[in-house]
């Protein structure tokens, strides 16, 4: 009786787990992939390198080579036989009734074509140096290690490791020369204290290379560390002390790594069959396609009623929207998850954004996988960015009127209001008057599309204190009367007893409340950004961003009391980056900055990934037969089994029986003759399952079949094709 009552249990269970899971709703990123084009990978990953011609496939942080590595080179199968081999390509297989609280989620989900992630470890094994890696900013050089680790697919010698950087470096050569943090570019970023240990099993390491005071001899070139030749299969790059880079805070960056072997050739290739991981990535202020997926329901746990995107770093910004010149398009999965958050409760704010490289003079067309994209890392020279780009060139001023009017025809159904521009500062008058040529225009298109939508002018930052003087001047041209809300970014971790917080309440926004309906204006008020910071560790760079040393607590509470505070005066307020991820150095967000990791474990393909894959490919459209063969040299034990295929052709697959000798000698090849009975034609194409790569054998007619002469037998599987 007691089984039976376990049976029915288990039984109950197991139909209760498959019912919630049919049942349950498919989440952002979770759905399967449909309609996906023979070849193509695109639903699932985006090519994020090249090495040797080949596109290297990232899924997520797993980076996959286009086609199998060369994990054992200069391997002859057919003694005398010249002809080239070819690469296999492998074939594919083919989701409160109303408050005053938001947030400004950190960005949106968006595809994997659109994750522009030129930042990523794949790029230390790609081979071209005009692509780099940087970890995650810190906050202080010595809070914890970066590192990398290079996993070979077999041991090499080796006594050299190149660091090689970025002949130009990224970041630092626009807006942001200013900067605090800018001390050193994105690429050229070494540590001060660096160890390089080597390993034969991944458990047991020696270190061949120690100091605290390294100095690289070219930030921009190759940089050999020698050391006595050895035997590794994994290579451990340990850095500390960390520069200042960027924006990002201190950071470990490099193009590439190197290491060479006996013969002088570097083996730390992905092209070469090796994997790579790191400590953690900059995936840049818009972070990654997988934080996005994960942590944008978070909204709807918090119960947050209002939703502001579109601003910086946004895939709805016109930089993204419109890729191609002249093809406008929304990002699937940035809509899919505003459309979601529509039917979850949300109201949103859509923000209408900044410039765009393909309309300036010259125009700039960036590479995803080598420039940094983001706002804060690329906008014009010019003082003001964006702004004087837009003021001073018709085509670019055109261009984002046009961007305007097909994001409300897209989003009507979904956004009622839009807001022109995120932060066009300085927010003094002239500004004022000079912005407001860009706002009437968008008012005129806007009304034009969407009658009925809410439009807000550019969300000034800091309105206290009477700095007003961009909002009057809009005031002055008339367009106040026209906009239905203003947004502010009012407070940004400001002490709780600063004077400008306690006249708030009282005093300033009632003040400024009137001088906004002076100018006509009846519609409603955002406080679109703004809260307080909390880092672990504080930021070393003296009063950046006026962070005093908030603590958690401190920072909880804090935020209560302002955000009860707008609710007070019917602001609707807008907690800023909910939950970003790369904001180290100020601590913003409503989740903490921890240990620098990834997103998640990254993985890296091993070599029976890639053998399995050639495999599928290979063996298509086979059942096993009997094809008689015969071994001239008997001395060694070879297995082989035969196949056919539907079409008629015959296969053999053989390989040297036994255990495999690593690291490999002359026992792991065996030279033989191979007779293959009942086969009538004098074409034969072997393929090598290891390396991924199939080439035309010569072949000898017989009386009875074909012989294949001088072939070496490996102790992987290789695979002979014979056709009808």
């Amino acid at each position: 009786m007691l089984k039976t009552n376990r049976k029915i249990l288990i039984m109950t269970l197991v139909l209760l787990a498959a019912l919630g899971w049919a049942m349950r709703r498919p989440g952002i990123g979770h759905a399967a992939p449909q309609n996906l084009p023979e070849g193509g990978l695109s639903e699932w990953a985006t090519v994020e390198a090249h090495d040797s011609g080949v596109p290297v496939y990232a899924f997520g942080y797993t980076y996959v080579y286009g086609v199998s590595p060369d994990f054992r080179s200069g391997v002859v199968l057919q003694e005398g036989n010249d002809a080239p081999a070819k690469k296999i390509r492998p074939k594919k297989s083919w989701e409160i009734k109303n408050n005053l609280f938001g947030s400004t989620p950190a960005r949106e989900p968006r595809s994997a074509a659109n994750d522009d992630q030129p930042l990523l470890a794949v790029h230390l094994i790609d081979g071209d140096v005009l692509s780099c890696w940087a970890s995650r900013g810190q906050n202080q050089p010595d809070f914890e290690p970066a590192w990398i680790r290079i996993d070979l697919p077999a041991e090499a010698l080796i006594d050299r490791v190149v660091l090689v950087g970025h002949p130009k470096g990224l970041g630092g050569e626009e807006l942001q020369l200013s900067e605090p943090t800018a001390k050193v570019r994105v690429g050229q970023a070494y540590p001060r204290k660096l160890e390089i240990r080597l390993s034969r099993d991944a458990w047991q390491w020696k270190t061949v290379y120690k100091t605290d005071a390294y100095t690289p001899r070219d930030v921009a070139g190759r940089n050999e560390i020698q050391f006595n030749r050895q035997l590794a299969k994994q290579i451990w790059i340990i850095g500390k002390d960390l520069p200042q880079t960027h924006q990002f805070g201190h950071c470990f960056s490099i193009a590439g790594v190197e290491a060479l072997d006996q013969d002088g050739k570097n083996v730390a290739l992905i092209s070469r069959g090796a994997g790579v991981q790191v400590a953690s990535t900059h995936t840049g202020y818009g972070m990654d396609r997988y934080t996005q997926d994960n942590l944008w329901p978070t909204q709807y746990d918090l119960g947050f009623k209002w939703a502001r995107i579109g601003y910086d770093m946004s895939w709805l910004q016109w930089q993204y929207v419109e890729r191609e010149k002249g093809k406008l398009k929304v990002d699937e999965r940035t809509e899919a998850a505003l459309t979601e958050a529509v039917k979850n409760g949300l109201q949103v704010v859509m923000t209408l954004d900044k410039g765009n490289w393909l309309y300036t003079t010259p125009p700039r067309l960036l590479d995803r996988t080598r420039d940094l994209m983001e706002t804060y890392s690329s906008q014009p020279t010019k003082p003001r960015g964006w702004q004087d780009v837009l003021s001073a060139e018709p085509a670019v001023f055109e261009g984002y009127l046009n961007y305007v009017r097909f994001m409300v025809r897209h989003f009507k159904d979904r956004v009622q209001i839009f807001e022109i521009w995120n932060e066009w500062n300085p927010y003094d008058y002239d500004e004022g008057k000079r912005y407001a040529k860009l706002l009437r225009a968008a008012i005129k298109v806007i009304r034009e599309e969407y009658p009925q939508a809410k439009i807000m002018p550019a969300s000034p930052g800091w309105m206290i204190s009477n700095n007003h003087a961009f909002l009057r001047a809009l005031g002055d041209e008339g367009l106040l009367s026209q906009v239905d809300v203003i947004g502010l970014h009012p407070f940004y971790n400001t002490s709780p007893v600063s004077p400008a917080v306690i006249s708030f309440q009282e005093e300033e926004f009632p003040r400024f409340k009137k001088l906004m309906e002076g100018y006509g204006f009846k519609g409603e008020y955002m406080a679109t950004e703004w809260d307080y910071f909390c880092a672990y560790p504080v930021s070393d760079i003296e009063d950046y961003w006026n962070i005093p040393a908030y603590s958690e607590l401190e920072k909880a509470i804090y935020s209560a009391r302002m955000s009860i505070m707008y609710a007070n005066l019917g602001i609707i307020n807008f907690w800023n980056e909910t939950f970003q991820t790369m904001e180290t150095m100020r601590g913003l967000s409503l989740f903490r900055n921890q240990f620098s990791n990834e997103v998640i474990c990254p993985t890296q393909p091993e070599v029976v990934y890639y053998m399995l894959r050639t495999l599928s490919t290979a063996l298509e459209d086979v059942k096993g037969t009997d094809v008689p063969v015969t071994f001239s040299d008997q001395r060694r034990s070879v297995q082989s089994f035969g196949f056919t295929r539907s079409n008629g052709e015959k296969l053999v697959a053989f390989w040297l029986a036994g255990l495999m000798e690593e690291p490999p000698g002359d026992v792991g090849v065996f030279p033989t003759d191979i007779l293959i009975k009942g086969v009538k034609g004098q074409a034969a194409t072997i393929i090598d399952t290891l390396n991924g790569t199939e080439k035309p054998l010569n072949v000898e007619k017989t009386s009875d079949g074909v012989a294949l002469r001088k072939i070496n037998v490996q102790n992987w599987p290789l695979i002979v094709r014979l056709p009808n």
